[in-house]
């Protein structure tokens, strides 16, 4: 058997062992609750070696066709999952050193400035990547929240590295920008998980099933979002801004 390399996590809200596999390199991430018995893990990756495979097989295919293929790359092209848009990149250059800008123009979004400097480049990109996430995804889960009658306080929309979203004791819920290149039902469900925690703080077996009360497809849509980093291109994945 070949061996599997892997980091351990430990979490404070984990109830159980989670085997996740990273966006970037392949490497296993393994999510063990607080005090467990680290001893035992070598085993659990034994009995999950096929499903490793897969998942390592998997994330390399999604990948390749979300176009970032382990690189930083500027894109031509960005691919909006969550609402279902897809727009062109053009790049202008323009004598404005260490400035760039960005403005829409029909479903093209066209770059203009210091174009040579990628940083900057991706910097404005990401800035694009927020503003459209506030606009779209914000209007969005309020529309949940009142279906679903689980009044939230305050929206914040952030460029967060681990997390898809949170919700505060205080009812303020934050998003992930990177929502946006996920598929609807995901974006959905992660919307509707950070909503029943405006009802039940933590992940004790009550949050759970008022939220299979709401999404009886919970656990299979759960397993998903674990793999749904490979959506998210490595250019808007970069520091950018909070």
């Amino acid at each position: 058997m070949t061996a599997i390399g892997y980091s351990i996590q430990e979490s404070l809200r984990a109830k159980c062992v989670r085997v996740k596999v990273s966006l970037y390199d392949g490497r296993v991430v393994v999510v063990v609750p607080q005090g467990f018995d680290r001893e035992q893990v070598p085993g659990i990756l034994r009995e999950k070696q096929s499903w490793i495979e897969r998942a390592q097989q998997k994330v390399n295919e999604q990948r390749e066709l979300a176009g970032t293929n382990g690189s930083s790359d500027l894109p031509e092209s960005v691919l909006l999952r969550a609402v279902e848009e897809a727009w062109a990149v053009r790049y202008d250059p323009a004598p404005t050193p260490g400035r760039v800008s960005y403005k829409k123009s029909g479903d093209v979004l066209l770059v203009r400035g210091d174009v040579e400097n990628s940083q900057l480049c991706r910097l404005a990109l990401q800035h694009w990547v927020k503003r459209k996430a506030r606009a779209d995804l914000i209007p969005w889960l309020s529309k949940l929240s009142g279906e679903l009658d689980l009044p939230m306080e305050r929206v914040l929309v952030r460029s967060q590295r681990s997390r898809w979203g949170s919700c505060s004791r205080r009812r303020a819920i934050s998003l992930n920008q990177k929502l946006l290149f996920v598929p609807p039902p995901l974006v959905r469900y992660v919307f509707l998980h950070e909503l029943c925690h405006t009802v039940h703080f933590d992940h004790s077996p009550a949050f759970w099933a008022f939220l299979a009360q709401r999404e009886p497809r919970w656990k299979a849509l759960d397993e998903e979002l674990d793999m749904a980093w490979r959506y998210v291109p490595l250019w808007a994945s970069s520091p950018g801004p909070g």
